[in-house]
């Protein structure tokens, strides 16, 4: 242990030497200042030939004078106002370098031994502008020293060695308006410590700096425009190679932190520069701000929510011309929004570079962004794409290809619409598009894919029908629509559908009463009493309040369900088959259209009850709960029973096929309104019918048994057999008119016409010749005579209401009927 005598001596002592050596440096310190004072003029002139040697410009100094603090410790020369210009400065008017103040840091014992006495460079408040104009002269002719009289390089007596330079708000231009070139820095503060070797030159920097603009080619835009530039990090010059270089350096711009590497070759042959930049776990949005506006506006069209990183190689000319890019990035686990749709749990890598095709310009038209290996969740529906492309950036051009496959009941969710509930099936989707990168009217006309289901089930609320057993396959060709063997199974009815929409995708947003679609339907066996839902109303399907999310396929469920009620549906339905009520018919074809308040049958044809029957009609939704039905209807050899049977006795009960027997010929046409359970209204049914019955018979038919009272009373009125019955029906809603028909029977010849009323206005006249008093032989041959022979003597019989409300016939001994007639037909004149 000291003690402290001990230790008060060696601070006494250490304070003396304390004090020796303050008093050599003050001593030291203000004689270089003494000295440094009385050949001020001496070092001032010294320092501008220096540089007057080096420079071909014309340098005009305001004011010099010895600065003893403004570097303190060390002793420098203040420049004021110092003006350097080249021959063409009064005509651009762009000064190559000025500033208010230049510190030249000075070594006293050089200036004593008369050597090259500069050591260090401070500059504040300046500018340097190289300047290039539109006819290619330029200021930059000032950065190489001059040459002596022989061509060779001005020699000094000793070289200039600098160890530090240092800029305080410094405004750095290179402006090249030939090349469309402009680099414009604020440098706040640079500091730069040199450590000059035999082949190399390092730097040791420290920069705060403001990049105005780097732009390569001013009408493509500027990179890294009111950018922060920010670092501590070392550069190294090879004298021999000329080429400036860094590696793995550590800067911040703009705030965010990257790693570049890179090299500027600033020789006379090809100076150029290669720039290596890795960023990591950096946002979109701060990249996008450092890349020209063009750049930035096509990256723009997605965001992102999550860091990515990123990694760029830019290469090019330093004498001017557009910069070769490639940068790639990589980003995991993000949401990513896009003007055509918007995904979750977005992971992808991607590219971009401007030479697409190499050789050619490097700009816009030859620009591309990828993205590669691309999976997310779009509304819960894994999606993947294995290369996504928007190429030509002037105009941009977006393809892509996207893939997903799920359960159809997710879809509920995304369509968001209560028309269709899904609860079974499998679906898979695979789309491509390739068309404009904004949405428009036409967007869709570019999307080609397909999707396909595979055991769905699915419920068509405002029908309550339900599709079962859906499989088969929808196809997209630009705007067409094309639906390739979709079976399913519909109110027990199987059926197998092609069809194609032409346009669709087009029209759909543009104008959907313009939409046809054509269907191909077969079925093997078409019950068409299952779809008399069709004749109904929609019924409205239960609103259940959900909270919309943006991008949605709510509207286009809407837009599909716009399309069903306004397009025209053109239905080309073949069926082994078709049923309806007591109908049946097999090998049944039609073409029907499904208009917006119509349904048009045309060419229908098919064979029925042992003959064959072509129909065309038109039904018409007339009001709430009816529809009118045009029918033309020709039926070729049928079996007249099973016709009538099949078609409700065609809505009348004069006469049933129950008492039919032959084969019939008609022709039908006819008005009528049809309930919304297919049933036809009766007293609504308007038209003619052209018939003809060949091998006919008449069995148990009331009105003709009861001609039994009166004549022929041991004949057999309950099965009658006839010639060929043809006639004209004409039917006034619950009235029929029989024009005059005749009747060769097995009973007898009679001669029939009138009205027959199922509301108590009927009126018939039978002309019974009396030739009918010889009974026909069983083999004999039934042959018509024709309906204008009069018949000869006849008894005429009167069928009126009686007061059951049956049919009364009664003698008309004075032909009143043809009295009755003549006077209604004169009426009707009048």
């Amino acid at each position: 242990m000291q003690t402290p005598t001990v230790s008060k001596k060696f601070r006494s002592r250490f304070l003396k030497i304390l004090k020796i050596l303050l008093i050599v440096f003050v001593l030291l310190y203000g004689g270089a200042y003494l000295y440094v004072s009385a050949n001020k003029d001496k070092i001032i002139l010294q320092l501008t030939e220096q540089v007057s040697r080096k420079l071909n410009g014309k340098l005009v100094i305001g004011d010099a004078d010895i600065s003893l603090f403004s570097t303190f410790p060390k002793i420098s020369v203040k420049i004021k106002d110092i003006l350097l210009t080249d021959t063409m400065y009064q005509q651009h008017r762009h000064p190559f370098f000025s500033a208010k103040a230049v510190y030249a840091n000075l070594s006293i014992m050089k200036l004593i031994k008369k050597q090259s006495a500069l050591t260090g460079i401070r500059i504040d408040d300046g500018s340097i502008y190289l300047f290039t104009d539109t006819s290619g002269y330029t200021n930059t002719y000032l950065l190489k020293s001059k040459k002596d009289p022989e061509g060779g390089p001005k020699k000094t007596s000793e070289d200039i060695i600098i160890k530090t330079v240092k800029l305080k708000n410094l405004h750095i231009v290179l402006d090249d308006r030939k090349k469309e070139k402009l680099h414009d820095f604020q440098v706040s503060n640079l500091s730069i410590k040199l450590d000059d070797g035999d082949d190399n030159l390092v730097m040791h920097n420290e920069a705060d700096i403001l990049v105005k603009s780097l732009a390569f080619n001013l009408p493509k835009g500027t990179f890294l425009k009111e950018a922060t530039f920010r670092g501590d990090f070392d550069m190294k010059y090879g004298k021999a190679s000329q080429l400036l270089s860094f590696d793995s350096i550590n800067i911040k711009i703009a705030s965010v932190p990257f790693n570049l590497s890179g090299s500027f070759d600033l020789g006379d042959k090809n100076p150029g520069f290669s720039l290596r930049v890795h960023a990591r776990k950096v946002l979109y949005e701060d990249i996008k701000k450092l890349l020209p506006k063009r750049i930035s506006n096509s990256l723009s069209i997605v965001t992102l929510d999550k860091r990515l990183d990123a990694d760029a190689l830019l290469t090019g000319p330093l004498q001017g011309g557009e910069p070769y890019i490639m940068a790639t990035w990589k980003v995991n686990d993000t949401r990513l929004t896009s003007p055509f749709a918007d995904f979750d749990k977005a992971s992808f890598t991607g590219l971009f570079t401007n030479e697409v095709t190499p050789g050619l310009p490097r700009n816009d038209p030859n620009s591309v962004i990828i993205v590669n290996n691309f999976k997310a969740e779009w509304r819960s529906l894994p999606v993947v794409s294995n290369k996504i492309q928007i190429l030509d950036l002037s105009v941009p051009e977006l393809s892509c290809d996207m893939h997903s496959s799920f359960p159809l009941t997710t879809l509920n969710e995304v369509i968001e619409n209560n028309s269709l509930q899904l609860s079974s099936g499998t679906g898979d989707v695979l789309l491509t598009y390739k068309g404009p990168i904004q949405k428009n009217d036409n967007t869709n006309s570019f999307l080609n894919g397909n999707i396909s289901f595979k055991n769905g089930t699915m419920m068509f609320v405002p029908r309550n029908i339900e599709l079962k057993s859906v499989n088969g396959l929808i196809n997209f060709q630009n705007s067409d629509v094309f639906i390739q063997n979709l079976q399913c199974v519909v109110l027990n009815n199987k059926i197998v559908m092609n069809g194609v929409a032409k346009n669709l995708l087009t029209l759909i947003n543009t104008d959907p009463n313009r939409v046809r679609i054509d269907y191909n339907i077969y079925s093997p066996s078409l019950n068409l009493g299952s779809f008399t839902y069709l004749l109904k109303k929609n019924q409205r399907a239960p609103v259940v309040a959900k909270k919309k999310s943006p991008k949605s396929l709510g509207s286009m469920a809407g837009k599909i369900d716009n399309i069903l009620q306004q397009s025209s549906i053109q239905v080309s339905l073949k069926a082994d088959q078709l049923i309806y009520k007591n109908f049946r018919a097999a090998n049944a074809s039609a073409d029907i259209s499904l208009l917006r308040d119509r349904y048009v049958i045309s060419n229908a044809g098919m064979s029925v009850a042992g003959g064959s029957m072509g129909l065309s009609a038109q039904l018409v939704n007339a009001g709430a709960n009816f529809h009118t039905a045009t029918v033309n209807a020709a039926l070729n050899n049928v079996d007249v029973k099973k016709i009538f049977t099949a078609f409700d006795n065609f809505g009348q009960d004069a006469i049933s096929g129950k008492n039919l027997e032959g084969n019939l010929t008609s022709k039908v046409l006819a008005t009528m309104n049809i309930t919304d359970a297919g049933a036809v209204v009766p007293s609504s049914v308007n038209g003619t019918v052209d018939f003809s019955l060949k091998n006919g018979a008449l069995n148990d038919f009331e009105p003709i048994k009861k001609m039994q009272r009166f004549i022929f009373k041991k004949r057999d009125f309950g099965n009658i057999r006839f010639a060929e019955l043809k006639d004209r029906l004409e039917i006034n809603k619950s009235e029929i008119k029989i024009n005059r028909m005749e009747i060769q029977s097995s009973v007898m010849t009679l001669f029939v016409e009138g009205i027959y009323s199922t509301k108590g206005k009927t009126d018939l006249s039978i002309q019974v010749p009396l030739n009918n008093i010889v009974k026909k032989a069983d083999e004999f041959n039934l042959i018509n005579l024709g309906t204008d022979k009069k018949g000869g003597r006849s008894i005429f019989l009167r069928g009126r209401p009686g007061s059951d409300g049956n049919v009364d016939f009664k003698l008309d001994l004075f032909k009143k009927f043809q009295k009755d007639q003549k006077k209604n037909e004169e009426a009707k004149k009048t």
